[in-house]
């Protein structure tokens, strides 16, 4: 290979790295993976003492149009408490969550977001002495609000700051031991890569070529 092309394939990295270009960074059609660990803690715990426990999964978010994204997230997490008897115990519980935000600085490196959405939820119900309980369904749904930011450090990377208020549809969380149905709150981080489609490739290409010629 000679030196030309070589040299060409470590500036276009480059650019793909570190460049953090004028336009929008929720553009349309712009999509991230990423993971996602978080923190979760209950609230209104009742008879029963609550502390953080932590969780971990998979990110994602599709932007439909500027200033509106699509955001989901698949996880693990746990719920800590202990009771009367001073025995701590945990429940655990498997989501896919589903959001809608609006992006309230799409063209800025640092956008923040309010989202709302809801979760398909498979957990381990608990009494409150955190044995398993008779006839409880272990499938939920969560009704979620919450605010975050996006944090670009490039084009192609981001980490996302999330807290999230979730409303369960159970008293089984930490066993029955409030009159209303549980409730917690989350927070979050998140790394993403972002993938784009042909006209953005074809773009920064251009861009690149454009940079050369004016280098000469």
């Amino acid at each position: 290979m000679s030196k030309f092309p070589f040299c060409y394939l470590i500036s276009l990295l480059l650019v793909f790295m570190l460049t953090v270009p004028s336009f929008g960074q929720t553009r349309v059609g712009k999509f991230g993976v990423g993971v996602d660990g978080s923190m979760q803690y209950i609230l209104g715990g009742g008879s029963v003492k609550t502390s953080p426990a932590i969780g971990y999964g998979v990110n994602m978010s599709y932007s439909i149009m500027e200033g509106i994204s699509l955001r989901s997230k698949i996880a693990v997490n746990e719920l800590s408490w202990t009771n009367s008897l001073n025995k701590t115990s945990t429940t655990d519980l498997m989501a896919a969550n589903f959001y809608v935000s609006g992006d309230l600085m799409p063209n800025s490196s640092f956008n923040l977001f309010l989202l709302g959405g809801g979760g398909l939820v498979f957990f381990d119900p608990k009494t409150a002495a955190g044995g398993r309980p008779g006839f409880v369904s272990s499938f939920d749904i969560h009704f979620i609000g919450g605010a975050g930011a996006d944090i670009f450090l490039s084009e192609f990377w981001s980490i996302t700051l999330m807290g999230e208020y979730v409303l369960t549809n159970s008293k089984d969380y930490n066993g029955p031991v409030n009159s209303d149905n549980d409730s917690f709150l989350r927070g979050s981080v998140q790394i993403r890569y972002y993938l784009f489609d042909q006209s953005f490739i074809t773009k920064l290409f251009e861009a690149q070529r454009e940079r050369s010629k004016r280098s000469k």
